[in-house]
């Protein structure tokens, strides 16, 4: 998978995610329609900013100040990209064991947050592998 692929899967679940929230907030008549659009809000905005937070550290100019800035910076920021992979499979296992204990499968609509970490962590690897 490369940096095309990344912004493709970006793109399609963008397009899921969206229609997950719409659907959230039209069908879910438990909660009040405030909490609804704040949880849509919260989706969408979570998806989108956990993927362009990781997929842009690496466009940083102070890591390329001098040599060891490039070095360690680089490794801290592998480790990092590793980090918010490892997170991401662990936040969808953390939403669907919770979903299947508590036979509340509405919170299932939130994977698309963990999934633009993992896209957005791996961006970051992508371009790091790169340099």
């Amino acid at each position: 998978m490369d940096i095309s692929d990344i912004k493709k899967y970006y793109k399609i679940f963008g397009s899921i995610n969206l229609i997950f929230a719409i659907l959230l907030v039209f069908f879910l008549y438990d909660i009040k329609i405030e909490e609804r659009v704040y949880a849509f809000l919260a989706i969408n905005v979570g998806y989108h900013m956990l993927y362009h937070f990781f997929s842009s550290l690496s466009k940083n100019s102070i890591r390329s100040a001098n040599n060891f800035n490039k070095i360690v910076g680089t490794i801290m920021l592998k480790l990092f990209a590793i980090f918010g992979v490892f997170c991401s499979f662990f936040i969808i296992f953390i939403f669907v064991s919770t979903a299947i204990a508590e036979n509340e499968y509405i919170g299932l609509f939130a994977i698309c947050i963990a999934i633009g970490l993992f896209l957005g962590s791996y961006s970051l690897w992508l371009d790091l592998k790169n340099e």
